[in-house]
């Protein structure tokens, strides 16, 4: 369980088009999640619920899959071969497949916030590993549950999204672990067509008579609808993570990540190509380093980097120029830890483009965060 108190810079005490509060400075519970697991020798299952304040009261099913494995040569190797269906986390690089009770920082970086949103999809998953190898590949909806247009947890088209990880796993000597990994993406998204309409009149009172007058009259003409059609997607991505134990305080972790995508944002600029009438490609990566302090202290620092649309332009002055919609986060963590859970505290430098101006032209929209996160675990 994650409650969080939380105070952003940006908010303040409206609401916004659709009726929702644009204050952020409150106690939230972030995720709420019971799970249960049954591992055997050749079959392995799993469902978790998840609960949360984050858009009011919400309970929902998050994962849940069923396998067939063909087991390791002992108890502590993962399976040769498992075979899963059901909802689990979408096999792409590091950060998505990373444990929420693991993770120090509060939440993943943007970019893997924008490409896969939820971290969980429907689908079929074959994985496993042997000796050092690691490798994972799915066939999926290419919905993921966390995404803010389109069909969450559903798929309008037939066609599936091919993703998987091919990657490494070595212990170098007795102090020093290193895990890397290569990661694609392959499939379709959705775009939506519109309904036909039909001719309206319109009447436009002018004068602001309250009268009917016949010049006040005009006619707008219907027009047709548009199916829906479907683009591609797809997405390449490279990981690395080095563990060393070799300062007598604990554990030195540093991991980094790239993203290279196209057409795959589904939550913070998502991507339509079909509406721009051009490819958008995505660019994202983060560094993160973490030292444990002792047995119960551990701090970490994380600078993440989004780019939604690479290609993006805007006429200023009767010029085109290219426009930024770059997102970077400098995290500053802390957290004290213990078997039954954690608390955490992060200051977040949030920079972007969302904001104007004196004259209209895009500048930094004063977006800092300070979060305080209790959490327990069993």
């Amino acid at each position: 369980m994650h409650a969080d108190y939380g105070v952003r810079q940006s908010s303040v005490d409206q609401l916004s088009p659709s009726s929702a509060p644009l204050n952020e400075d409150r106690f939230n519970i972030r995720r709420a999640r019971l799970r249960a697991a049954i591992e055997g020798t050749y079959v392995a299952g799993a469902v978790e619920f998840d609960g949360n304040t984050n858009r009011g009261a919400t309970a929902r099913i998050l994962g849940a899959e069923a396998s067939l494995r063909w087991p390791g040569a002992t108890s502590h190797d993962p399976p040769l071969l498992m075979a899963t269906i059901g909802s689990f986390k979408i096999p792409f690089g590091f950060e998505v497949l990373q444990s929420d009770r693991d993770r120090l920082f509060l939440e993943r970086s943007t970019a893997e916030r924008a490409l896969f949103p939820g971290e969980y999809d429907l689908g079929a998953r074959l994985q496993g590993g042997w000796k050092f190898l690691r490798y994972a590949v799915a066939f999926m909806n290419g919905e993921p549950a966390g995404e803010t247009s389109g069909f969450p947890g559903r798929d309008p088209n037939h066609q599936k999204d091919v993703v998987g990880r091919l990657g490494v796993d070595v212990e170098v000597g007795e102090k020093i672990s290193v895990a890397a990994g290569g990661s694609a993406l392959a499939g379709y998204g959705f775009h939506p067509g519109t309904p036909p309409t039909k001719p309206s009149i319109i009447w436009q009172d002018r004068n602001q008579d309250g009268m009917f007058q016949s010049n006040e009259v005009s006619v707008a003409a219907g027009v047709s609808g548009t199916p829906s059609s479907n683009f591609k997607r797809q997405a390449v991505g490279g990981d690395l993570r080095i563990a060393a134990r070799v300062l007598p305080i604990g554990e030195t972790t540093g991991y980094a990540e790239v993203y290279l995508a196209k057409n795959l944002d589904r939550a913070v600029l998502p991507a339509d190509p079909k509406s721009v009438g051009r490819d958008i490609t995505e660019l994202g990566s983060y560094f993160a380093i973490t030292q444990q302090l002792g047995e119960h202290g551990l701090v970490g620092f994380r600078y993440d980097y989004y780019n939604p649309d690479r290609d993006s332009t805007d006429t200023q002055v009767a010029v085109i120029i290219p426009q930024s919609f770059i997102y970077q986060t400098y995290a500053f963590t802390a957290a004290l830890t213990s078997t039954a859970g954690r608390l955490i505290v992060e200051y977040d430098v949030n920079r972007n483009h969302l904001g104007r101006d004196e004259v209209g032209l895009p500048t930094n929209l004063k977006d800092n965060t300070f979060f305080v996160r209790g959490e327990a675990k069993f």
